[in-house]
């Protein structure tokens, strides 16, 4: 009551001064050049090339692993709660065709909205219905991607998604020494699926639902909202991600939720009424860019944009429409075509990787974050698309590229391991200035080389290795040709060798299953 009266009793002139704040809502990217860090990590699908995708063990395995994000895509089911799904047909990822000997074959039907296709589409089932199905791993065909955890999984709802972050966040980080400070706690990073479609076919609008879910859901308001939005009490050299991001391949349903998030802040943090009410009406809303970009409560924005929409000649009109925080491009965006890289068109090459960079540019001077997508490990082959590009030789090769050469804020990855190995390696070529982790808060090379001075630290430990190696040879000798040390040397020579005991070098089976 007290913290209440002293925000009633505030001047409109404090309340101005409060606003002028540099930072007010977490940024996408760090406000400071002082922050050091590699790009954000984002588990695709959760951790999907070890688990079957979108399940809570895959997003659990990419929490574990070291995600700055978990990614989860959403759609809606039947009796209106939002799941975890990446295709509105359940027959892409689960058994839903063959479960209970072909319970639910007749509810296959086409859709006139997605252009006559047939599909087992997951409005026309219940949460209750699509409790009784299980996930399978997606890419099969590969080779790479155990099939072992197939159907043992079942489909999560966004509800279940937040409390498994929750319980991450609040309870087990602190267990393993998490988090740094240079990259707070890990987040959601929402994907709102095929909004038109589920509109034109279902009468559905998945944004609302979305917010409803948000506003309704008791543990979303501490962990994705309230404090937890806000950096104005961070160091210069800390960075903390924003707790949630939006995505969407269509920028009307973007421009929609900004409006809504606004609107509808208080149904978001209600449990902090005092630090809401204060800080929206601190906020100066007479400008387009603060009162629609870096509002406290509404999440940064990102549009996902296919390899023939990014180079359209409107495309960065359009973007600048839609007030967004970010781009999340297909990679081919920013990679030479495949053709070029066939016939070793080595110009086109070149010229190709100069555009993706000045893309890259482009992006950051309109303070927009650049996320490409996805990084898989398996090797692209024929018939194989998405996997590490013919261009490059392996997938460390190629997350390297897009770090060092393009300097891209983050990276959609179904191996977390291998985007955070590289990110810690650093790159080659000049050295950078900084002097652990790369300024990531502006252009230029993301990655680093180990510092000089180490290098001269440790060719000074070696040279003096040496010196005493040396010393230590010569003293040896005069003792043994003089005769000083032969008892000594003596009983070392008269010493025996242990045998080593066998080893047994078989492997054994683990009865035929993969271990992760």
């Amino acid at each position: 009551m007290l913290h209440l009266l002293s925000y009633l009793l505030l001047s409109p002139r404090s309340i101005h001064a409060e606003a002028t704040n540099p930072i007010n809502r977490c940024p996408l990217r760090p406000a400071s050049d002082s922050v050091h860090r590699s790009p954000l990590v984002i588990g695709h699908r959760g951790a999907s090339f070890h688990l079957p995708e979108h399940t809570l063990p895959s997003y659990r395995l990419a929490l574990e692993l070291g995600a700055d994000y978990i990614e989860p895509d959403l759609v809606p089911c039947k009796s209106g709660e939002l799941l975890a799904m990446h295709s509105v047909d359940l027959n892409d990822t689960t058994n839903v065709h063959d479960y209970n000997d072909g319970q639910f074959r007749s509810r296959a039907r086409q859709s006139a909205a997605n252009n006559g296709a047939w599909g087992y589409y997951v409005h026309d089932f219940t949460w209750q219905e699509i409790q009784l199905l299980r996930v399978r791993q997606r890419v099969s065909d590969s080779g790479a991607r155990s099939s072992s955890y197939d159907y043992m999984f079942g489909i999560p709802s966004f509800s279940q998604i937040v409390n498994l972050l929750y319980d991450w966040n609040t309870r087990e980080l602190s267990l393993i020494g998490r988090p740094s400070k240079v990259s707070g706690v890990p987040g959601l990073y929402v994907e709102l699926k095929r909004a038109k479609f589920l509109k034109d076919d279902a009468n559905v609008s998945i944004a609302d639902l979305f917010l409803d879910e948000l506003a309704n859901h008791p543990k979303a308001s501490e962990l994705l909202f309230d404090n937890a939005t806000l950096c104005q009490t961070l160091k210069n050299d800390e960075y903390r991600v924003p707790p949630l991001v939006v995505q969407s391949f269509e920028g009307d349903t973007l421009k929609y939720l900004r409006t809504m998030f606004k609107q509808r802040w208080m149904d978001f943090v209600e449990d902090d009424a005092i630090l809401a009410g204060s800080a929206v009406a601190a906020f100066d809303t007479s400008t387009a860019a603060e009162d629609e970009i870096n509002h406290p409560w509404i999440p940064p924005m990102v549009l996902l944009v296919n390899s023939s929409y990014c180079r359209t000649s409107d495309f960065w009109s359009n973007v600048e429409k839609y007030h967004i925080s970010g781009i999340g491009p297909d990679k081919s965006c920013l990679l030479p075509s495949e053709s070029d890289v066939n016939q070793s068109k080595y110009s086109n090459i070149e010229q190709a990787k100069k555009e993706a960079k000045e893309w890259v540019t482009k992006a950051h001077s309109e303070k927009l974050a650049v996320h490409p997508w996805t990084i898989r490990i398996e090797m692209e082959r024929q018939g194989q698309a998405g996997g590490v590009p013919p261009m490059f030789a392996s997938v460390e090769e190629e997350i390297r590229y897009y770090y060092c050469e393009l300097s891209v804020d983050a990276i959609f990855t179904e191996n977390i391991a291998a985007a955070l190995t590289v990110g810690s390696a650093g790159c080659s070529g000049p050295p950078s200035q900084s002097s652990e982790w790369p300024f990531i808060g502006r252009g230029g090379p993301i990655c680093v080389e180990e510092e000089r001075n180490l290098w001269f630290f440790g060719l000074s430990f070696l040279a003096l290795g040496v010196f005493i190696g040396s010393v230590l040879t010569c003293f040896a000798w005069a003792c043994a040709s003089k005769g000083y040390c032969d008892g000594a040397i003596g009983s070392v020579r008269r010493q025996q060798s242990l045998a080593l005991p066998e080893l047994d070098t078989s492997i054994e089976e683990d009865d035929g299953h993969d271990v992760l």
